[in-house]
């Protein structure tokens, strides 16, 4: 998986699919300091995914404090060639930070990947 750095911050991209709509979104952070992956629910609103009543709320800390978004299963997610079937996701807001979503520790432990910032890429240790 090809790693940009944008903003002093490492950017990937990945597709999800929610009921059938499939969608590729840049300007993901890697954070791994972050336990779950968050998407901005601006963005993939053009493929359904909205806060629906009975979906579960997650709350999250972190420098700017306790922020709350909530949880959809999603088709797949695919990161490189790395694709991961019935993957729980959190939505949120992510106006004021410039980017659509932070890939956390559970994709990235997941998934198995080792981060090689020399090349800029990362590669999954099967």
């Amino acid at each position: 998986m090809k790693l940009e750095i944008v903003n002093r911050l490492l950017e990937v991209e990945m597709s999800i699919s929610y009921n059938g709509e499939t969608k590729k979104i840049d300007k993901l952070v890697i954070d791994t300091g972050a336990a779950h992956t968050l998407i901005s629910s601006d963005i993939v609103e053009d493929i359904d995914i909205y806060f629906e009543n009975g979906d579960p709320l997650v709350s999250s800390y972190g420098i700017g404090g306790e922020e709350y978004s909530f949880q959809k299963t999603v088709d797949f997610i695919r990161l490189g060639t790395y694709e991961i079937t019935e993957m729980k996701l959190d939505f949120g807001n992510l106006d004021d930070w410039g980017i659509n979503g932070l890939i956390g520790l559970d994709i990235l432990m997941n998934g198995k990947f080792i981060i090689d910032l020399e090349k800029l890429e990362s590669v999954q240790n099967h």
